[in-house]
């Protein structure tokens, strides 16, 4: 079960869960390196029980709850994509010793206009929806703790880089062991030897002639889309 990004709304709701822990969320995000060890080892101790539980199948589609799928008997190879992870990726390291993590940075300008945009047409959404008071008792039962989508905090450009330079220090500084940083501009303008770069990290076999195919479809116009558009001229 994806979202309209296709993030994974399982990981994404355990991830909102823990970042809640701290205060924090996506557009407020602070770190877990210095969390009490003991706190931290109750975590991963609930997050192996969710794991397990039936609440899985929101993962793995509703056929788990009579199955009963497991993470640790997953015999390809999966994954899951939501930016949380640069935050909470400490705590997945000890669910998921052996994991590999992917963190694909772009040009500033290019994430705040993206984030921005997407912004304006979450909060339109939010502003003209009818209101009513069962949205306020589904939001107290709901993990995202809101009936809001967008977001309170961004409000300009200079939110949008204050909030970014956040999640490039966490990078920089506190990235968990085995990840690998590509950029974004990269993928775009050199495909095949940056996917492929990609899936060898990962240990993954791929098909030459598939892997062409993706990269031929990739839209070259993304890659510092900003020198296209005039109010950043």
């Amino acid at each position: 079960k994806l979202d309209s990004n296709n993030e994974s709304i399982f990981f994404q709701r355990i991830n909102i869960w823990m970042m809640s822990l701290l205060g924090s969320s996506w557009d407020n995000p602070k770190k877990f390196e210095n969390i009490n060890e003991d706190f931290k080892n109750n975590i991963v101790c609930q997050l192996n029980a969710l794991l397990n539980s039936r609440t899985n199948s929101i993962y793995f589609g509703w056929a788990s709850i009579i199955k009963k799928n497991s993470f640790n008997k997953i015999d390809s190879p999966w994954g899951w994509k939501d930016p949380r992870n640069t935050f909470t990726g400490t705590i997945w390291n000890e669910v998921f010793p052996s994991l590999r993590a992917i963190y694909v940075i772009r040009h500033p300008i290019d994430i705040a206009e993206s984030l921005f945009k997407r912004q304006g047409r979450e909060a339109d959404k939010d502003l003209h929806r009818e209101k009513k008071y069962t949205d306020i008792i589904k939001a107290l039962l709901s993990i995202h703790h809101t009936n809001y989508k967008s977001s309170f905090l961004i409000n300009s450009y200079s939110d949008c880089f204050d909030l970014i330079e956040l999640y490039y220090e966490q990078i920089l500084e506190n990235k968990i062991d085995n990840s690998l940083v590509v950029r974004f501009e990269d993928i775009i303008s050199n495909p095949e030897s940056e996917l492929s770069g990609i899936l060898d990290y990962c240990k993954l076999s791929f098909n030459v002639n598939t892997l062409r195919k993706i990269s031929d479809d990739i839209d070259s116009s993304r890659s510092y889309a900003y020198k296209n558009n005039d109010n950043f001229k």
